[in-house]
């Protein structure tokens, strides 16, 4: 039977191997339809690829390591190539992260910047992630399928 921790590694590797799914399904399109405000949570396709990246950047970055960084800026037409750097580069952060991370790490506790009576453990961090990527693929599905766009299909034992 799997460690939580074990799991957690995982689901790590499973929404990293279907980020580049959605990758080349974005860059894919033609750029008016990858570039659109869509009224979404992130106006457009790749800003919301991109906040993907940037949220594991501020939790993992800010909050974890308390270091300060750029977000990505809303807007900005990135090629495929800046994309594919940039999902380079978080996928190596959390690699670097999830195989330093011992079982008794989980119960550490982290403090989210600006509100220091909120802190979580860094279970609840890694879990919230899991969560967060999901739900913004979700949004991603939604927005190929109004473009008649298969979205990327991968299951867990993929």
């Amino acid at each position: 039977m799997k460690t939580e921790l074990q799991l957690i590694r995982d689901l790590y590797r499973y929404n990293s191997k279907g980020r580049q799914g959605y990758l080349r399904k974005i860059w894919q399109l033609p750029p008016k339809q990858r570039y659109r405000d869509r009224g979404a949570s992130f106006p457009s396709l790749v800003d919301i690829y991109m906040h993907i990246l940037d949220a594991y950047r501020w939790w993992f970055i800010k909050v974890y390591a308390k270091t300060d960084f750029e977000e990505y800026p809303l807007g900005t037409r990135y090629s495929l190539a800046q994309a594919r750097r940039e999902t380079r580069k978080v996928d190596r952060l959390l690699d670097d992260f999830l195989r330093g991370l011992q079982a008794k790490d989980l119960d550490r506790r982290v403090t989210i910047p600006g509100r220091s009576r909120e802190r979580l453990t860094v279970r609840t961090m890694l879990v919230h992630m899991i969560e967060e990527e999901l739900q913004h693929k979700g949004e991603l599905n939604a927005l190929l399928w109004q473009l008649d766009v298969d979205a990327p299909v991968l299951g867990y034992d993929d």
